[in-house]
């Protein structure tokens, strides 16, 4: 009989685990879909209050107009994968996971004459040393037919919940923005993030 039980409450278990992650995954691909939609306000829905204590709402909205709907910059998108999601985990009053995302982007600038910039350009360059220290040098890769770069973006996502059931929120890590993250969240969340390279 007890091994019945526990054999049920291992499936409760996770059944409800896998649910969690179901949600956690649905919810962060609905705010990468309002972005690639440029639904930017939409998606602050779906991001952490933390982040706004640094960068505030208008902001955040502005630079993502700025930079997706600038007609001298083409970013193609593609909704990224969740590779992995660890178990929820409590710091302090609110409820954590860490997923590992990948995605592909390919970006593309063009000159006052609407012609696509080659790496010969000292500002496409100075671009590709920029992606290359954000996103490793093995990452990124830059298309001489095309003039597109194609990033490969792998990183940390840091889902936040107040009740660790619902109402999941976002925020990115990634090596750029560790010294503001680390700001942000309680050092035992850092330290699994870390745990889990």
């Amino acid at each position: 009989m007890r091994k019945i039980l526990l054999f049920a409450f291992l499936i409760l278990s996770f059944l409800k685990t896998n649910a969690q992650n179901n949600l956690i995954k649905e919810r962060f691909l609905t705010m990468q879909q309002l972005l690639l939609d440029k639904k930017f306000t939409a998606s602050l829905a779906y991001t952490a209050e933390e982040l706004f204590t640094v960068v505030p709402k208008e902001q955040l909205v502005a630079t993502m107009k700025a930079t997706f709907t600038n007609p001298k910059m083409q970013i193609v998108s593609a909704l990224p994968k969740v590779l992995s999601i660890s178990e929820t985990f409590r710091v302090q009053d609110k409820f954590y996971a860490i997923l590992d995302i990948v995605g592909d982007q390919k970006i593309r600038i063009l000159d006052e004459k609407n012609e696509a910039l080659g790496l010969d350009d000292r500002l496409l360059y100075a671009l590709k040393l920029k992606y290359e220290q954000q996103y490793g040098s093995k990452n990124v890769t830059f298309n001489d037919k095309t003039k597109f770069f194609n990033v490969k973006v792998a990183q940390h996502i840091i889902a936040i919940s107040l009740d660790g059931e619902t109402a999941w929120r976002y925020l990115a890590i990634d090596n750029l923005q560790l010294e503001v993250i680390s700001k942000l969240l309680p050092a035992e969340v850092l330290t699994k993030v870390i745990e889990n390279d």
